[in-house]
């Protein structure tokens, strides 16, 4: 993928303040923090149609102008291939937790150069399906708006996955501005927390 030209800009402001909350995703992965009974699936919220042309266009639109139709059809393709993590990491479709767990995992793979295990993915995100906190901030989003949640965290969280796995063939430069572009994103997210992210088999921590 040929992020060097195009990818030049976070694309946090489609998450900020808006539908994650910063503090209520701290405290469900900060340990201690009480957690309910493991399910084997997702909590059942209803979702509006699929509207993935409209979600990419939104993401899009943090880019420079002369990108966002280029990347709004990227970020477009990008939802297969989300499809296809998905059913491989054994997530209900439309999963919400799963959404904002592939946001958080792409990214901290692509700030920090490294690749995650299925077994650590898996494990935060039942963490996160797990968590009374999430389940309630989720389910007090309208249809349209967790339709929105879930396509453009798909997404961000496939594109920055794929994109990573590039940045071998990449100038310095620009991996060093992919890493802090990747780094801003879950600031977004996390606060100045972002930097003590780590996964593991057990879910998701802070160092």
């Amino acid at each position: 993928m040929e992020f060097g030209q195009t990818y030049n800009a976070p694309m946090s402001n489609f998450i900020t303040g808006t539908f994650v909350n910063q503090q209520t995703l701290i405290n469900a992965i900060t340990p201690g923090k009480p957690q309910v009974q493991t399910r084997k699936s997702a909590p059942s919220f209803t979702l509006a149609p699929p509207a993935a042309e409209r979600s990419a266009a939104e993401l899009a639109a943090a880019l420079p102008a002369q990108h966002r139709a280029k990347m709004a059809k990227v970020y477009s393709d990008m939802m297969p291939a989300y499809h296809q993590i998905e059913r491989k990491l054994g997530w209900q479709a439309n999963d919400l937790s799963g959404a904002i767990t592939a946001l958080l995992a792409g990214n901290y793979m692509a700030m920090t150069g490294t690749e995650l295990s299925d077994a650590a993915v898996i494990a935060a995100s039942r963490q996160l399906r797990n968590s009374p906190a999430i389940q309630t901030m989720l389910s007090q989003l309208s249809p349209a708006d967790r339709r929105k949640l879930y396509e453009q965290c798909a997404m961000l969280g496939t594109f920055m996955t794929l994109a990573n796995r590039t940045t071998s063939q990449q100038p310095a430069d620009v991996v060093a501005k992919f890493r802090q572009s990747a780094r801003v994103n879950l600031r977004a997210v996390l606060g100045d927390s972002a930097d003590r992210l780590r996964f593991n088999d057990n879910g998701l921590e802070l160092r």
